[in-house]
């Protein structure tokens, strides 16, 4: 393999040279990747007649979708279910294989999974810090552009690609496909006073920590400069693009399911013993905290608030969360608080030693009745869906940052909502009409508020029928996917079906 690609520096030589690179490339991924692909699958699926070739598709053939996301689907399951339901197209997935093995299936997509170099812990250990992100992209990326190589030697060239350019899986697809359009996922862009940062003065931002989020923006510059067109899913984070990128940018939400989010009157939640939530991304519980070592069943006659996020931290409002449920147990002592979410990894900055979960737990010790407190760790889809049916209050208090799917999915579920009050938030409700908004960092109007729809079902239900509403009518994924629809074939220049 060309030294050049081996440590990742940028490839400037002339077309043959690259191509041999490139062959190169393929060589080696016989030993240096995992594909879930079979053999001659790709033939078979595109043509229907072993051996032929994939490189030239024929009018009507149907299109060849490539989806890059380490995560697989993440944001692109409903699009993706989409294409793949036409026997025509050819949809494939790369990801990182670990994550793919634990992800939800997509029906009839092709998964294709790289393996990660092993590492050591000291092996990026005289890095700057404000690069040991980027090192472990390239690392990524260069994982991915092996198994992509492997893709195209077996004759597949995609239509389109559709990336995330977070994590470094996209740093190098023009190498192996320089005319293929890509279609980016612009989630979010960094900056050095970007709104987050400045959000809570309780944790104030370093110059540190602002030239950290800064470096952090270097993988997916160079992603989201290398594609054609970007998406992103709001108003919000489409305003916080450079205007170089939103000159390129549709808003395309990804889309929620309104008719499996939906209410049920006879929903339940069966919650196992606590300790079942325990993992390698979700620490134990402190000692002195009790422990549930029964199943719980819950449904709509008790009464249950519940907070929903993928980590238990500041930047999602987990301490305002803790801090207010002493105001709500106060009026509600037999409220229930389901509390859905992990320990490990997170958004803003880590605490200097323990969680963030704890940290906030240990301070409110005293003020809470901890028996009432259910932690979950992190759940399935069909899980999130049982928690919202049966909730009596959700309450999400982010900072203005990418906004969350379970708001959204409180909404389509008919339930009533207690927001912080952001930009983030204002775009998809409207305070008293269909959720009542609260100071995101106050913890007692952020309590008076969830006790608010405790208190006056008739309000609750009102709030939480218009929320249903306007959930189906803007964020309903059969509403949103022909947009998506409208771009991608516009990419490939092709009508829309």
């Amino acid at each position: 393999m060309s030294k050049n690609v081996e440590e990742g520096v940028k490839d400037s030589r002339p077309e043959a040279a690259r191509k041999a690179v490139i062959d190169d490339l393929g060589t080696v991924l016989a030993t240096h990747s995992l594909s879930l692909l079979p053999a001659n699958a790709l033939s078979a699926r595109e043509s229907g007649h072993e051996g032929d070739s994939m490189t030239a598709r024929r009018p009507g053939q149907g299109l060849r979708l490539l989806f890059v996301h380490q995560n697989f689907p993440s944001q692109y399951y409903h699009i993706a279910r989409r294409y793949a339901a036409n026997p025509d197209n050819t949809v494939i997935a790369l990801g990182d294989a670990a994550n793919l093995r634990q992800r939800p299936a997509v029906p009839g997509v092709i998964l294709v999974g790289w393996e990660l170099p092993p590492s050591t812990p000291k092996a990026n250990q005289h890095t700057h810090h404000y690069a040991r992100r980027f090192e472990a992209d390239a690392r990524r990326g260069q994982a991915a552009a092996r198994v992509m190589a492997r893709l195209r030697d077996q004759g597949f060239t995609p239509d389109i690609i559709l990336v995330h350019p977070d994590w470094g899986e996209g740093l190098f697809i023009r190498l192996l496909w320089p005319d293929t359009p890509i279609l980016a996922y612009a989630e979010h862009y960094d900056s050095l006073y970007d709104p987050a940062l400045d959000f809570d003065p309780a944790f104030p931002a370093t110059p540190d920590i602002r030239c950290a989020a800064q470096a952090a923006n270097a993988t997916r510059a160079i992603t989201l400069a290398d594609a054609d067109h970007l998406q992103t899913p709001t108003r919000f984070q489409f305003q916080r693009l450079p205007a170089s990128f939103q000159a390129k940018t549709s808003r395309l939400y990804d889309g929620i399911n309104t008719a499996a989010f939906s209410p049920d009157p006879d929903a339940v939640l069966e919650l196992p013993p606590t300790k079942t939530a325990f993992n390698a991304e979700n620490a134990a519980l402190p000692p002195w905290f009790p422990l549930r070592n029964d199943p719980l069943r819950l449904t709509r006659k008790e009464t249950v608030i519940t907070f929903i996020n993928r980590t238990l931290e500041p930047w999602r409002g987990w301490h305002t969360f803790v801090r207010a449920i002493p105001h709500i147990q106060k009026a509600h002592p037999e409220a229930h608080f389901v509390i859905v979410g992990r320990t490990g990894g997170g958004y803003g900055p880590a605490p200097e030693r323990g969680h963030w979960r704890d940290i906030f737990l240990a301070e409110q010790r005293a003020a809470l009745d901890l028996s009432r407190l259910h932690f979950t760790g992190s759940v399935p889809p069909e899980t999130i869906r049982a928690v919202l049916r049966v909730s009596c209050a959700h309450i999400y208090l982010s900072h203005p940052f990418f906004l969350s799917y379970s708001p959204v999915e409180a909404m389509s579920c008919a339930c009533p909502l207690v927001l912080g009050d952001t930009e983030a938030t204002r775009e998809i409700a409207v305070h008293e009409q269909h959720a009542l908004f609260a100071d995101g960092l106050d913890p007692k109007a952020v309590g008076e508020a969830a006790r608010r729809l405790l208190d006056d079902e008739a309000l609750a239900r009102r709030l939480g029928q218009a929320a249903r509403a306007r959930a189906q009518e803007h964020y309903d994924s059969e509403v949103c996917l022909p947009q998506w629809e409208r771009v991608i074939h516009h990419l490939v220049k092709e009508p829309s079906p």
